[in-house]
């Protein structure tokens, strides 16, 4: 569904500035504007429905499990000899963060946080709380080494310090022309 409004959005787009610079009118430029603009509307709310379908039936179904990983944010900074991954995990518990580094290129997160829901009436208090898993899956800038891998968590805030992979003799290897 969101690829179908991804891809109506870009044919929008590309039909909307192909026709503006071959119209002969302002009247057709200012009409695919606003086709443009109704169909990047669209596009937000179809987003927001998807969205508040994932979050609202997140915890009753398998489905949706991992939504999570794509709103984790993560900065990843070259500091010489290293790599360091900072992810924001508000409210996790370290004992149920799991890390692995897949073929010395792969970062993956993952983890599980519970959600509570609770809705009251009359005068509608509202408290909410995500509970699920999540997968988060970072293609590395270099590939790292196997050993002297550090992690820590601390303020929410997840730490992985990922020594760079040194290239050895052996991964470069000298061809002879005939």
């Amino acid at each position: 569904m969101k690829r179908i409004v991804i891809a109506l959005f870009l044919l929008g787009s590309i039909v909307s500035v192909s026709c503006a610079e071959t119209a002969q009118d302002a009247q057709d430029a200012k009409e695919m504007d606003r086709l443009h603009d109704k169909i990047v509307r669209t596009k937000k709310q179809v987003d927001r429905l998807m969205k508040d379908i994932l979050t609202t039936y997140s915890d009753q179904t398998d489905a949706v499990i991992g939504t999570f990983g794509p709103d984790i944010k993560v900065d990843i900074i070259d500091a010489g000899k290293n790599m360091i991954v900072k992810a924001d995990l508000p409210g996790m518990e370290k004992d149920k963060i799991e890390i692995t580094l897949e073929k010395n290129k792969f970062l993956k997160i993952s983890g599980s946080r519970e959600i509570v829901k609770s809705q009251t009436a009359p005068g509608m208090v509202r408290q909410e709380r995500s509970i699920g898993k999540f997968d988060r899956v970072i293609e590395l800038p270099f590939e790292g080494a196997a050993q002297g891998i550090m992690a820590s968590y601390k303020d929410g805030v997840l730490e992985i310090v990922i020594p760079k992979k040194e290239p050895s003799k052996e991964d470069t290897v000298k061809i002879k022309v005939l």
